[in-house]
């Protein structure tokens, strides 16, 4: 059993597996303190004001891409609309779509997997800022193909949009492991 523990991805994979049902079990549990769900409205927790914050930074870019954006407060929803679509119900943003769990999955990922610590303080904030600023751009398209093709809006939502944002966290995870978990030495060196 020993020998099996000494494994280096046996050690990260018991890590990860950890650190993930310790991030979901506190994620559930800060959900709720966080008073962020629809029975309790707080608009200072964590999930509402990174919500409010995707909705300003999506509305940003599609200011950016020439359209006037509006976003709207709920009590349970951030919604960013078109100006110049009167009839078009906006981009609904939820606790789910904020980004919050796959930030807190990228920084476990590499937390576990060996590397240099002082790699890790840099890496996991600029990739956290790198999934913000991805999912402000897939919350921006949402919001134009929401206003102009409606109809295309689920599939690009389920699946255009998922792929590139997983897509970019897999991307960081593939650099951090040939770029700075120092690996490839220990591949060398056997």
């Amino acid at each position: 059993m020993k020998e099996i523990l000494k494994n280096p991805f046996i050690k990260f994979i018991l890590l990860f597996t950890i650190l993930t049902v310790v991030w979901f079990s506190l994620y559930k549990y800060i959900y709720i303190l966080d008073g962020s769900n629809i029975d309790q409205v707080d608009s200072s927790g964590i999930n509402k004001t990174l919500t409010i914050y995707l909705g300003e930074t999506a509305g940003w870019f599609t200011n950016l891409f020439g359209y006037t954006s509006v976003t709207e407060i709920t009590q349970d929803l951030v919604i960013v609309r078109l100006e110049e679509f009167q009839f078009s119900h906006g981009t609904w943003i939820g606790e789910p779509c904020n980004g919050l769990k796959v930030m807190g999955l990228f920084s476990l990922f590499i937390i576990a997997f060996p590397g240099k610590h002082k790699h890790k303080w840099w890496f996991i904030p600029a990739g956290i800022i790198i999934i913000h600023f991805a999912n402000a751009l897939r919350v921006s398209g949402l919001t134009l193909i929401e206003a102009k093709w409606p109809q295309y809006l689920d599939f690009n939502h389920n699946v255009t949009f998922q792929v590139l944002i997983y897509g970019i966290i897999f991307l960081m995870w593939y650099l951090w492991v040939q770029k700075f978990s120092g690996i490839n030495k220990l591949k060398s060196n056997v």
